[in-house]
């Protein structure tokens, strides 16, 4: 039997999404929940502002997973902070979105990008989506 109850470490505060080890998933779901502008960020004794993205991101790593539609990891409230990923995460708050991840080159040097998947991943994450919802709609409310 499942429990009905939240965990506490699910939503563990400081958890960040890094890219370059989920550059070689299948497919991530993720529903960006928040955006915090203008966030102070000190890196190598420099401080610069960034926008930070909160979300929840599920991750497909290999084929198993999507056939099963058991994902390999949840992070839950996870921050999104590189450039390019939170300005495609940040357009989609209060939505959900399929992608993987890559790195591109930039003026700059190179950047995580969030891509497409192809339509059949995009169904499999999406009959995990449905059923994840149904799930939540036929479980009983607390005040019930």
């Amino acid at each position: 039997m499942t429990s009905p109850f939240a965990k506490p470490s699910d939503f563990a505060g400081a958890s960040y999404f890094k890219p370059a080890e989920h550059m070689t998933d299948l497919a991530l779901l993720i529903e960006p929940k928040s955006v915090a502008k203008n966030v102070p960020s000190t890196y190598n004794n420099q401080t610069r502002n960034r926008d930070e993205v909160i979300a929840d991101i599920t991750i497909f790593s290999n084929t198993l997973d999507l056939e099963t539609g058991v994902p390999d990891k949840v992070m839950k409230s996870c921050k999104i902070v590189h450039g390019m990923l939170t300005s495609t995460a940040e357009k989609l708050v209060g939505q959900a979105f399929v992608a993987t991840v890559q790195k591109i080159p930039t003026q700059a040097g190179s950047g995580y990008v969030f891509r497409d998947v192809d339509s059949a991943t995009e169904a499999k994450v999406g009959a995990y989506y449905s059923a994840r919802s149904a799930a939540a709609a036929a479980a009983p409310g607390f005040d019930d």
